[in-house]
């Protein structure tokens, strides 16, 4: 069964968990500080990827709009020395294309093969993003970064519409993501009994039970039993809810 919350157990839910403590040991208000990413140009699309690995640093990814309207991946490093995020870069020829990129979600930093799955227009010639998948099977030479192979679109989920916002599963047993269909966007799983990361490919993909039109975009913790996504208020404005799981 799934039980929805409005965002006010958002708020709480963040408030408590990323509420500063001050030397005293009472609670501070949050600080909002704009990223050293952020340019003049749109960025959207975050994404912090954790990483495994001693040698190998965390890294955020994001979606950066350019001054002719069209949409790439970049990624920056956390920088330990400083403890700033290092200069951008694009995720590199093989996914980037002369159409719209965007929306990626990535398995860990430091593990190989590391999987890539994003939404694209691929070539000029198309109006819809689609999902494809790609992967780097080990490091590049002296640690540093291997190019993505050439993606491949995800058949079976891939439609006519738009097919957006990955995301998957920590098992890689599930990968759910949003499309839009004429009523709106709907939040989308499909699944696969056997394979991981780049082996294994997805069974045609299921609505979401129990969640309306307009729920989608979603976000899941490693356990899978607390998802947040947007969705639409009661007055019709966009908001943020939490959706959970029993487990039992």
């Amino acid at each position: 069964m799934i039980r929805l919350s409005s965002l006010m157990s958002i708020i709480l839910f963040f408030g408590t968990i990323f509420t500063p403590i001050n030397a005293k040991g009472a609670d501070a208000p949050l600080k909002l500080t704009p990223m050293s990413i952020n340019t003049e140009m749109d960025e959207d699309d975050p994404l912090l990827v954790p990483s495994l690995s001693t040698i190998y640093p965390p890294r955020f990814y994001f979606s950066r709009k350019d001054e002719k309207g069209k949409y790439s991946i970049y990624y920056s490093k956390f920088l330990k020395k400083t403890s700033k995020w290092g200069t951008p870069e694009t995720i590199g020829a093989y996914v980037d294309t002369e159409a719209d990129d965007r929306s990626c979600f990535l398995t860990e930093e430091g593990k190989f093969p590391q999987t890539i799955i994003y939404a694209t227009k691929k070539d000029k010639l198309n109006n819809n993003f689609d999902l494809f998948r790609s992967f780097r099977d080990q490091p590049g030479k002296d640690m540093e970064d291997r190019a993505f192979n050439p993606g491949k679109p995800l058949l079976a989920l891939d439609t006519e519409a738009d097919e957006m916002h990955p995301w998957l599963t920590k098992d890689q047993s599930t990968l759910y993501f949003s499309r839009k269909t004429k009523e709106g966007w709907q939040q989308m799983v499909a699944k696969r009994v056997k394979g991981s990361g780049t082996e294994g490919n997805f069974d045609v993909p299921e609505p979401l039970k129990d969640l309306p039109i307009g729920f989608h975009h979603a976000t899941i913790t490693p356990l899978g039993n607390l998802m947040f996504l947007e969705g639409i208020s009661a007055d019709g404005r966009s908001e943020i809810f939490s959706c959970t799981k029993n487990l039992s």
